[in-house]
């Protein structure tokens, strides 16, 4: 999942990759064809590669990006917290651990699996709050300021993504990751994180590779005994 060119593996993120390999897996069951009407629980980890490669890169990618959103958000109708909550604690220290990522968000939430035209995109805002920034349009100084409620809180990784169902489970995000914070003449500058990966449910890991931001998913089916 990249939108940047083709580099050679980093030693860090094969570091990485590996150590999550060797996680215990428990009951693990053979995939199964995914159907939309099912119910699944997903959890994601999403983190910053902390190395030379992704410093580099944001500093040669970064430009001033607004967000899309989602138009659903956890807790919802849609996207519902986890009745177990969040179970991937043990990748989470792993990823610690390498010394190679540095952890922005947590999520699980439950959801019914729908076809790609009608899986609705969930809002994303996770990460460092790095304060507001007015409506666009608005001019600094020439105006009134408006409103708190009227103005858009902004944080660190933004944006949306979903999991829709084909004959597999398939996670696609459109985020932007902000590479540092906004100043009183310039906005923040960010990259973005675009992209797909195909997934089964059960107790596999799937990692979506990325040069700066990286996540790790795990679906699980919920809908039978």
């Amino acid at each position: 999942m990249s939108n940047t060119p083709s580099e050679a593996p980093n030693p860090f993120r094969r570091r990485l990759l590996a150590g999550l390999a060797a996680l215990p897996v428990a009951g693990a069951a053979g995939p199964v064809l995914a159907q939309a009407g099912r119910e699944y629980r997903i959890e994601l980890v999403i983190f910053e590669h902390r190395t030379d490669e992704s410093r580099r890169l944001q500093m040669e990618l970064a430009a001033p990006r607004e967000a899309v959103f989602g138009e659903s958000e956890l807790d919802g109708r849609i996207y519902r917290s986890s009745r177990r909550g969040f179970e991937l604690q043990r990748v989470v220290r792993r990823v610690e651990d390498s010394g190679a990522g540095r952890i922005i968000a947590r999520l699980a939430w439950d959801q019914t699996g729908r076809d790609h035209a009608s899986a609705p995109w969930l809002r994303v805002q996770q990460g460092r709050r790095l304060g507001v920034h007015d409506p666009i349009g608005a001019e600094r100084g020439l105006s009134p300021r408006p409103l708190m409620e009227d103005r858009e809180e902004r944080f660190e990784l933004e944006g949306r993504l979903r999991v829709w169902v084909g004959r597999f489970l398939h996670l696609e995000t459109d985020l932007i990751y902000h590479v540092d914070e906004p100043t009183d003449d310039q906005p923040p500058r960010a990259i973005t994180v675009r992209g797909s990966q195909r997934m089964n449910s059960g107790e596999d890991l799937f990692y979506l590779d990325h040069p700066v931001i990286g996540m790790i998913a795990r679906v699980t089916r919920i809908d039978r005994s």
